[in-house]
């Protein structure tokens, strides 16, 4: 494989690498911020994704200008081979990808935990929804909406204007 590819290829998955750093944070952040903070960090987590997604459309890329090393490289990253099958010169990045690879399985750990806790946000939320909708307040304003028409309201035989 040509150095400079390898260089290249290797600068840009240690660019993933810090990137999923923070996709962790972000994650381990909503576990644990205030209920207003957790749609920045939603947020964040997708911003970082779409980053993500054109690092790994630039490695693409680089992969298809190399001649033959270019298919070994795509399979090295999309871990489909195991250390026996990787060339020397191409072990870097294999040993790049297993890091890459150990800091995603995390972030799926923590990526439940943080999921869990949107749930039970959500569910507190709906929950504090439906309380004040059953109120007597929200009754009395449900036969208020349903009644008012624009009109002069009268009540009982003698026609009292209310």
């Amino acid at each position: 494989m040509e150095k400079i590819y390898e260089t290249k290829i290797i600068e840009l998955l240690d660019n993933i690498k810090e990137k999923l750093l923070i996709f962790e944070q972000e994650t381990i952040d909503i576990m644990s911020c205030d209920l207003d903070d957790i749609e920045e960090h939603s947020e964040n987590r997708v911003k970082i994704t779409h980053q993500l997604d054109k690092i790994f459309d630039h490695i693409e890329l680089l992969c298809s200008e190399m001649e033959e090393d270019g298919d070994r490289v795509r399979r090295i990253i999309k871990s489909s081979r195991d250390l026996t099958e990787v060339a020397p010169d191409e072990e870097a990045i294999y040993f790049k990808m297993q890091e890459i690879g150990s800091l995603i399985n995390r972030i799926k750990d923590s990526d439940i935990q943080a999921i869990d806790r949107i749930d039970r946000e959500k569910d507190s939320l709906l929950g504090q929804i439906k309380a004040e909708n059953t109120g007597a307040g929200a009754k009395a304003a449900k036969f208020m909406v349903g009644t008012n028409d624009g009109s002069q309201k009268y009540v009982g035989m003698g026609g009292k204007l209310v």
